[in-house]
């Protein structure tokens, strides 16, 4: 009755004190939950039986139905309780029994405990709630200061990128800006600095062109001297290279004669070689035929000496030993013949050896001269080469004189060339004959060297087939001496062999049973090596299923680790953007720094085009004043030569004399400038064949201006001297009518004769000397003209060099490689 009446008492107090403390526990745990869902019998017998217990505690017991219960230990006491009560007596299902005090005590207590437990764990629970709304209004409040931060610092990235884009189109404006200023400037400076360097280039040309002419004058006159001696030491040394060719060609043809006689020994030598290599081939068969008779003899002997019971058996040993002292006898005379054969192939490697000694001292000997010969070309080659510029030289002066001696005799008629130029003319003749000369031995003495050079190689040629028949000779003597040596040596290995035989026999049978041996063993491995294999089988298999055990468990963990790293790399993500938030906005600065000192280096660049393009201004004011300075010169000069012409003028206008002969000699001199004029004008060709014709035609227009110079000076000079003479007379003149004036009292009428003959000279002077003044100032004014045209034209033949040169350039290259592919 204890037992059955014990559990629905415990539930009556369990329903009684929670209802005393009127807080109704609704926490659920998923436990109870679990285990009623589990055991759903054990609740309906519950139920059944708080339904029969109606009369004690009906009240309690519908409280207990609506209550769902708190905790797993209650759970765990109402199981053990049902599992009572189904093994209990119906006696306790029909009421009879009671339940003991003591058990209502401890349940009881242990109900009591289970509340505190209660409280505490909710209190916990509680605790723990409050905390985890805690840490969640902190994660949202993070968050929201998160996003906050992100779009205000997103608004500053895009406000400041904005205000950079706007500095950078500023900064890329002006830089344009300065950029298309520096150009422009660039190209002012260019041009303004090409225009001073044409300047100072013509300068200089002009100077130079000055001084190379004095010089090239210079020069024609010392090379004139020189010629007439260079042609004696060239008559000299043609003849001595004459006596040197004949020379040479006296020992070519003792060196040819040479080279045929050795050419015949060495042919006998070699003849000599084979008939001695076929001699050698036939002994060495020989010999071989001889070592197989002495083996076969030798086996025939020891089957003999194994077999006792034949009756003629000593008598087969006689013939073999009779054959064998034979065999002995025939090695005997080979060794004799190959002796003899080492000694004749002794003597001919000496002979050999002094042949080459002499061809090598020949050949040393033509390829000095061959050497001597090439280095007496070149000297040649370069004094020919140094005679036809002298030759050329020389045409140009005779060009030169023969123009000034036209220009010099206008006037008088060509009475044929005169001696200066005969002689020039028979020194380039006989020039033209030597050097014509001189070429034809050049190529003969080229034809002699190759044919020397041809020569030695060919000895070269003959003297390595001789050695290369040398070596032949001494490595088939070499092979002789083997053979005999294992001729010789055959007789004792004959009986090692036989002893070896016996021995390799004993081998072979103690080698029989090793096998043998082996091949039980080599069984006894095999079967041990399956058993193995069986083992090791069993095992890979238990292998391979732990590998595939440790694979499932590195899947496993491999998708644990992605999961732990696709959370690190969102961590690394989230860091990386604030990484290369703060490092944009690093390199933003950075760029605002250096667009700073761009801009900084533009205004500094500014600065010194500015600076740059200030003194170019100076320059350019500069020559200016200094273009000013010259034509206020210029200016002045012509001022003066009006003076002066003023002044001659009244000084002709004072004095006047009469001569038939120097009216002519105007005449004539007005007719050389006339002529002079005419002959000063220059065709020039409006194409050239080559650049040595430019440069003639050039040197040739020089020589012309410089002779018209010439010409003008003679003239100014004569006429400076007229006028001088005139100024004389004039002077005596006068003095005449004054010493007339003081005789006129003694004699009148012959004063005036006397005044009446000076009063008619003066005029026609004047007018001679006025129409002379008016000739020089019309030459003067063409020679100017025509040296301007000649400036121009000069600097178009310049234009012309460079583009022959540029064009010579061009084809050099085309020819080379044209020559290459040919």
């Amino acid at each position: 009755m204890e037992a059955r009446d014990s559990p629905v008492a415990q539930l009556q107090e369990e329903a009684s004190g929670e209802a005393g403390r009127g807080s109704p526990v609704t926490v659920s745990n998923p436990a109870s939950d679990n285990v009623s869902t589990i055991n759903p019998e054990c609740v309906s017998d519950a139920t059944a039986l708080q339904n029969c217990n109606q009369d004690t505690n009906c009240h309690e017991n519908s409280t207990d139905e609506n209550r769902p219960l708190s905790s797993t230990e209650s759970l765990r006491q109402l199981s053990q309780q049902l599992n009572g009560l189904l093994s209990g007596s119906s006696t306790y299902v029909n009421g009879d029994g009671a339940p003991s005090p003591v058990n209502e005590k401890e349940l009881e207590a242990r109900n009591q405990e289970l509340s505190a437990a209660l409280d505490s764990s909710n209190l916990t629970n509680s605790q723990l709630s409050a905390q985890l709304q805690q840490l969640t209004q902190q994660s949202q409040e993070l968050n929201d200061q998160l996003q906050k931060e992100r779009k205000e610092f997103e608004q500053k990235c895009v406000k400041e990128q904005g205000a950079m884009r706007e500095q950078l189109q500023v900064h890329i404006q002006t830089i344009g800006i300065l950029v298309s200023e520096k150009t422009e400037l660039q190209t002012a400076l260019s041009y303004t600095q090409q225009a001073a360097r044409q300047k100072s280039a013509d300068a200089e040309e002009l100077n130079n062109r000055l001084q190379a002419s004095k010089q090239r004058v210079s020069e024609l006159e010392r090379t004139l001297s020189t010629v007439s001696t260079q042609q004696k030491q060239f008559d000299k040394h043609n003849k001595e290279l004459e006596k040197e060719r004949d020379s040479l060609r006296l020992e070519v043809f003792r060196l040819n004669n040479s080279n045929e006689e050795a050419r015949q020994q060495s042919s006998e030598l070699t003849e000599q070689l084979r008939q001695r290599v076929s001699e050698n081939s036939s002994l060495t068969l020989e010999l071989d035929d001889l070592r197989r008779r002495l083996e076969m003899a030798d086996v025939m002997l020891q089957q003999f000496s194994n077999q006792s019971g034949h009756p003629s058996a000593n008598q087969q040993v006689q013939l073999l030993m009779e054959e064998k002292h034979q065999l002995e006898a025939h090695a005997a005379q080979m060794n004799e013949s190959v002796v003899q054969l080492q000694t004749e192939r002794d003597q001919y490697a000496l002979q050999i050896q002094e042949d080459g000694r002499v061809w090598k001292e020949k050949t040393e000997q033509l390829l000095s001269q061959v050497t001597m010969l090439s280095e007496e070309r070149d000297r040649s080659s370069t004094q020919i080469h140094e005679l036809e510029a002298q030759i050329s030289e020389l045409r140009s002066s005779a060009a030169v004189l023969h123009e000034q001696q036209q220009q010099a005799s206008v006037d008088s008629a060509p009475s044929g060339p005169s001696e200066t130029e005969q002689a020039l003319q028979e020194a380039l003749n006989t020039a033209q004959q030597e050097r014509d000369a001189l070429s034809l031995q050049y190529q003969a003495q080229v034809r002699d060297n190759e044919q020397l050079s041809r020569l030695c190689q060919e000895q070269e040629t003959r003297m390595e087939e001789l050695e290369r028949e040398t070596q032949r000779s001494a490595e088939e003597v070499h092979d002789r001496r083997r053979v005999l040596e294992d001729a010789q040596s055959d007789k004792a290995t004959i009986s090692r062999a036989l002893a070896q035989n016996r021995e390799l026999k004993d081998q072979l049978a103690e080698l029989q049973n090793g096998f043998v041996k082996l091949t039980n063993e080599n069984m006894e491995l095999t079967s041990a090596l399956q058993s193995e294999l069986h083992v090791k089988k069993e095992l890979a298999r238990r292998m391979g299923q732990l590998q595939e055990d440790l694979h499932n468990g590195k899947e496993q963990l491999e998708e644990r680790s992605a999961e732990v790293l696709s959370v690190c790399e969102q961590r690394d993500q989230y860091a990386a953007h604030l990484q290369q938030y703060s490092s944009g906005y690093q390199q933003l600065v950075g760029e605002r720094e250096e667009l700073h000192k761009r801009v900084l280096q533009q205004a500094q660049l500014m600065d010194r085009l500015q600076h740059e393009q200030v003194q170019g201004q100076v320059q350019l004011q500069q020559s200016h004043q200094q273009l000013q300075d010259a034509q206020e010169k210029l200016t002045q000069l012509a001022r003066d030569n009006e003076q002066l012409k003023s002044e001659v003028q009244d000084l002709l206008n004072g004095s006047a004399l009469t001569s038939t002969s120097r009216d002519q000699g105007d005449g004539l001199e007005s007719q050389s400038l006339a002529e002079g004029a005419e002959k000063s004008a220059i065709a020039i060709p409006e194409d050239f064949d080559s650049r040595e014709e430019m440069e003639e035609f050039l040197q040739s227009v020089l020589f012309r201006v410089e002779s018209e110079r010439d010409e003008l000076k003679r003239l100014l000079d004569m006429e400076t001297r007229l006028h001088q003479t005139a100024l004389q007379q004039v002077a005596a003149l006068s003095q005449q009518q004054q010493q007339q004036a003081e005789n006129s009292s003694s004699s009148p009428n012959v004063s005036i004769t006397n005044m009446g003959d000076a009063g008619g000279v003066p005029v026609e002077v004047h007018e001679a000397l006025r129409v002379a003044m008016e000739k020089l100032q019309e030459r003067f004014t063409s020679v100017m003209q025509e040296k301007a045209d000649l400036k121009e034209r000069m600097e178009e033949l310049e234009h012309r060099c460079i583009q022959l040169s540029g064009e010579t350039d061009t084809i050099e290259p085309k020819s080379h490689h044209e020559a290459a592919a040919h």
